[in-house]
């Protein structure tokens, strides 16, 4: 590893065409971390749910396919996490029930 390998990963470069005026570094950082887990749910969503194609031409039938594939997705998202939260004993724990009742 070259020496300036380690002082290069002391930094984070952002590019953008806001003004310091428009925006501070950290508000621009904080938009940045918000898209890039936008980018990762529809990365996840493209290759487990296999919306990269849509196998359907006409209008009508590739909106039913979408929206049929994205249901399916969010119930699935919405199972594990709820499946995060059960005891292996059998009953809910007070407080994931607590955080479900809040989503």
């Amino acid at each position: 590893m070259a020496p300036e390998t380690g002082t290069y990963a002391k930094y984070v470069l952002a590019f953008t065409t806001l003004s310091t005026q428009q925006a501070t570094a950290a508000q621009m950082l904080e938009a940045y971390r918000l898209r890039w887990q936008v980018e990762l749910t529809f990365k996840r969503l493209k290759s487990i749910a296999q919306l990269g194609h849509v196998p359907k031409y006409e209008d009508k039938s590739s909106r039913a396919w979408l929206y049929g594939k994205l249901l399916i997705a969010l119930l699935t998202q919405k199972m594990a996490r709820i499946d995060e939260t059960i005891s292996p004993w059998s009953y809910w724990s007070t407080e994931a029930t607590h955080s479900q009742t809040m989503v």
